[in-house]
């Protein structure tokens, strides 16, 4: 049958317009990546949340009071700021001795009941508006104290020569901005990258060598900031992170996709991959070009803030935009082993306090959590890249 040309038209006409507001309204409700934040809970959503401790608050004590030896050391004029309030460190002290009063004595009420009638609680978001987590651990590797045939790579101290610049006393704008380099023919130049330092040696000479380790070693050692180095006659020297050469930081996860599997990325494959494919060892670990130089420490290991981390109650968070020594809360899920291999996830919920701080770790809603040094501990660390939620809290101040 001949349609008429004017109603073909007409429905045409009718299809696009129809279309047009289809996806006019799609647009509409698209929702937008959220802004990265931190954001104060409301009384009834705090109320309503889960604030239940999976470990019964075991650690939790010890973890505070390394917290309150940090802030014993401040001067009164520095500040804390959560969301445009702001703490002094006395305030920040007073605030977690109430917070240990109120779990060793609960009294007439529930511990958790008056942490939701006496604190403040706000949400750190990322674009995703929630948060990612991750995992890291003290190792023990084998070393000696001069290079032998198995272990070649020097553990440096923080070479004389490396200078920091605070860009923040040129310009507010460059505040807690911070460069690293050298003097070179009067001019200040970038420090030497991982390349120079490990294949060129161009720190022999220049830095003193603390112990000697495998290569391979090294880089993973750098990476979780501090370590225990077992020498031949079964000393261990304990070491832990001091300065970095100031190149940016770069995840090697991202040149293996097409080597590993991506379900099968975690830290033990991808130190077997290395281990399995020494010809590739040094394209892969100069793909990040930071460097990481260590000092010997009697207590450990130490974060950002000076003080011990207590594996499964410190974590470390951006420093530049989380109060540091604060109190946190915690939801993610951890992995389950058996022989060593993944079988499950369970959740895990709990109190925290932000005490270190990490070069991958940047902006609102990033977590890294410390495991201690146990196998367990490696395990957790090396698997775990979970979605969650953290949660900062700080006494409210007509209760300090």
């Amino acid at each position: 049958m001949k349609i008429n040309p004017f109603f073909e038209c007409l429905v045409k006409c009718l299809v696009s317009l129809c279309l047009f507001f289809v996806l006019a309204t799609c647009t509409l409700f698209v929702k937008p990546p959220a802004e990265p934040g931190l954001e104060q809970m409301s009384i009834k959503k705090v109320k309503h949340h889960d604030w239940e401790d999976d470990l019964s608050f075991k650690g939790l004590e010890a973890a505070v009071e390394q917290s309150i030896r940090y802030y014993e050391k401040l001067p009164p004029g520095k500040t804390f700021q959560y969301n445009g309030l702001n703490y002094s460190p006395e305030e920040m002290l007073a605030s977690l001795k109430l917070f240990t009063k109120i779990i060793k004595n609960s009294g007439s009420k529930e511990p958790i009941q008056q942490l939701r009638e006496k604190f403040l609680f706000f949400e750190s978001r990322n674009r995703e508006g929630e948060a990612f987590f991750t995992g890291y651990y003290e190792p023990l590797v084998e070393g000696s104290l001069s290079p032998t045939e198995k272990f070649t790579v020097p553990v440096y101290r923080t070479p004389g020569d490396l200078i920091e610049v605070d860009l923040g006393q040129f310009a507010g704008k460059w505040k807690n901005e911070k460069i690293v380099g050298r003097l070179k023919g009067g001019q200040l130049v970038p420090y030497d990258s991982r390349e120079e330092i490990v294949y060129e040696q161009s720190l022999e000479g220049r830095a003193e060598a603390i112990a000697y380790v495998n290569e391979i070693e090294l880089f993973f050692l750098q990476i979780q900031g501090s370590g225990l180095v077992r020498l031949p006659d079964g000393k261990v020297k304990r070491i832990n992170y001091d300065e970095k050469n100031g190149h940016p930081y770069r995840s090697i996860g991202k040149i293996l996709k097409e080597r590993i599997a991506p379900d099968e990325v975690s830290l033990q494959s991808i130190k077997a991959y290395l281990y399995e494919n020494p010809d590739e060892v040094r394209e892969i670990l100069t793909h990040n070009q930071s460097y990481v130089f260590f000092r010997e420490v009697e207590e450990g290991p130490l974060g950002y803030i000076e003080v011990p981390l207590t594996p499964n109650r410190s974590i470390a968070m951006d420093r530049k935009v989380i109060p540091r020594g604060g109190l946190a809360f915690i939801e993610t899920d951890i992995p389950v082993f058996k022989n060593r291999k993944v079988t499950g996830w369970k959740p895990l919920k709990r109190f925290v306090l932000v005490q270190d701080t990490g070069g991958a770790i940047r902006g609102h809603g990033r977590v890294d959590i410390f495991f201690g040094h146990e196998e367990n501990a490696e395990l957790l660390a090396g698997h775990l890249k979970q979605r969650g939620r953290v949660f900062l809290i700080v006494a409210r101040k007509e209760f300090l």
